[in-house]
């Protein structure tokens, strides 16, 4: 649609900077409360005032009103486009992995490998009631019964050896 010249308004760029002084943070605040994020609606607003300056202060009617219902504009799009956005994410879904049979057995024996040095790392009684647990598959009790200490200290040494390869698998994949 072509605006003909009796329906412009002309501002110099001077006037398009005290309106943004004077309009600029009104407008965040209504474009923040339509789509709910204070950035974005900052975001928005420069870009409202970034067109009209490209524009070369040529606005429609009340450079004001025209400011106004250009920041409502933008949000309204914004908002449109989230919908698509989320509307697609929903339907997609996540990417497909590949599956690499090759690359998940090294996956896999790095992992172990890491693991392993974890408890090799492990102080010795820590060590001793893991394997105890994990290899031999005793119970907590029966640890305690036959280390002679209490199924309190068997947990809490079961706690730091399972954290221990936990964030040993957790420096392997990168994390």
């Amino acid at each position: 649609m072509r605006i003909s010249a009796a329906a412009m308004t002309f501002c110099d760029r001077d006037m398009l900077g005290r309106l943004y002084l004077d309009e600029g943070a009104r407008l965040e605040r209504q474009v923040a409360r339509r789509i709910g994020n204070r950035s974005i609606a900052m975001d928005l607003v420069h870009d409202v005032f970034l067109r009209c300056w490209e524009r070369g202060g040529a606005l429609r009617g009340s450079p004001a009103a025209f400011v106004t219902r250009s920041a409502r504009n933008a949000a309204i799009d914004h908002l449109r486009r989230e919908i698509l956005r989320n509307a697609h994410a929903a339907h997609a879904g996540p990417a497909p992995v590949p599956q690499d049979p090759a690359f998940d057995a090294l996956s896999a024996r790095e992992a172990g490998a890491a693991v392993r040095r974890a408890i090799a790392d492990l102080p010795e009684t820590t060590r001793r009631l893991f394997l105890m647990n994990r290899v031999q598959g005793l119970s907590f009790h029966e640890i305690a019964a036959r280390c002679g200490m209490s199924e309190r200290n068997v947990a809490k040494h079961m706690a730091k050896a399972v954290a221990r390869c936990a964030r040993a698998l957790d420096e392997q994949q990168g994390g």
